[in-house]
């Protein structure tokens, strides 16, 4: 019989909560989005996994503020650096940042805490002895860069299994660099998008299986659409609940062969959390004021989705004031466990930077953003002179004064490489 000092034997449990979304609920991710939920399409959940002494959630929400991810890292009984805390960035969910992209009602944030809460007691309590397989793909012609289409990626599917004893899978553990924002602004019921299609499919290959989907660094990664085509509610023929499912299950056949691999040698988890400090930067040659008025201007005769857009950004320079607060901080956590690295960057990183991440290692390197945190877009230095929505336009659906200064993402980069060269 295996025991816990075993060299490939690790205590790891999943579990998975629902949250009730009414209908009419608010939803985020589109500020073109006209109206709110009208129902459920896919329950939304808030999942768990509890790996020796360290846990991660991820909740089916477009993102979470940094207070909100603290008070559950700090309600849950571990060191708070032992938590993570991540949204799979689904732009079908309710909104659930105060003061960003769109606000959240304090009793549906309140409610996702318990879940949380709910779901790492669960899923501690369900431990059992484990191995655990790893296996990257590529290949998978899914994913694009949507501010250069020309340019060719080929971002990897990563994927971690659990399995116990009897030889059944206890958990999986799924990322991918891609915004799941297969389903546009004119859909009105709530959804997990494509992450939710592929954990049902994992779960489905494996009865009693409890999948989490990290959503990578995709700040400029999707389907194959500019970020601006979204400040519409047209429909798109290749923007529907059958092509979510088609690429869910797609990434899910793909995955289900890491149960296949080689068992990792179990050593010891060691944990790192660092603060990092960041600096906003205007970009806008235009006054608040003068941009309002312009915008005010432009909302005749425009489409309703178009009102709406202007409408918030128009309510953003609004608020403005010269004494707004011109820096950020959050935090970033790299897990050294059996032979790989787990990053946990905040907001929304490009892609590049989780390449360079994994790059400066030797060993696997899963790099998730959306975690601890969601305050923006972390485009690249090369990125700023491009402009576009991620680089300009995005803080005032954030409701931040400015976007991050150009050399932001670097920082993020060279703290996740320190700290995972420390871990190791």
């Amino acid at each position: 019989m295996k025991t816990v000092n075993d060299a490939h034997w690790i205590l790891v449990g999943a579990s998975v909560e629902e949250v009730s979304v009414p209908s009419g609920t608010p939803m985020a991710g589109y500020a073109a989005r006209v109206g709110p939920s009208s129902g459920v399409h896919d329950p939304l959940t808030v999942r768990a996994i509890v790996i020796e002494g360290v846990c991660w959630i991820t909740m089916d929400v477009c993102g979470l503020d940094e207070k909100t991810c603290s008070d559950i890292r700090e309600a849950v009984p571990l060191p708070a650096d032992h938590v993570v805390v991540s949204a799979t960035h689904t732009h079908s969910g309710p909104c659930s940042m105060p003061d960003r992209l769109g606000n959240a009602d304090s009793r549906f944030l309140a409610a996702l805490c318990r879940a949380a809460l709910k779901a790492f007691a669960a899923a501690l309590s369900d431990r059992t002895l484990c191995t655990v397989s790893y296996e990257s793909f590529r290949g998978l012609r899914i994913a694009q860069n949507r501010r250069h289409p020309q340019d060719d990626i080929d971002p990897e599917l990563q994927v971690v299994v659990f399995t116990s004893r009897s030889g059944s899978v206890v958990a999986w553990l799924m990322q991918f660099p891609c915004h799941p924002v297969v389903l546009g602004a004119d859909n009105h019921l709530i959804s997990g998008d494509y992450p939710a299609y592929t954990r049902i499919a994992l779960e489905q290959a494996e009865p009693g299986s409890i999948a989490l989907f990290l959503t990578g660094a995709a700040g400029d990664v999707n389907t194959g659409h500019t970020a601006e085509s979204s400040y519409t509610q047209n429909s798109s023929p290749t923007r529907t609940f059958h092509e979510a499912e088609r690429i869910g299950r797609t990434l899910a056949a793909t995955g289900m062969a890491a149960r296949e691999s080689p068992r990792l040698a179990r050593s010891g988890l060691r944990v790192l959390t660092a603060e990092v400090h960041l600096e906003l930067e205007v970009l806008d040659v235009k006054t608040p004021v003068e941009l309002a008025g312009q915008w005010e201007q432009q909302t005749h005769n425009q489409p309703p989705g178009e009102r709406a857009l202007l409408r918030i950004w128009s309510d953003w320079a609004h608020a403005q004031n010269t004494s707004a607060e011109m820096t950020w901080t959050g935090t970033i956590t790299v897990m050294a466990l059996a032979g790989i690295l787990l990053v946990a960057l905040p907001g929304e990183p490009f892609l590049a930077g989780a390449e360079k991440i994994k790059g400066a290692f030797e060993i696997p390197v899963i790099v998730a953003g959306y975690s601890n945190g969601c305050p923006g877009y972390f485009p690249t230095d090369t990125e700023y002179e491009f402009g576009g929505y991620e680089v300009m336009d995005a803080h005032r659906y954030y409701g931040m004064p400015a976007p991050f200064k150009r050399g932001s993402l670097e920082i993020l980069v060279e703290s996740a490489i320190r700290i995972g060269q420390l871990v190791l």
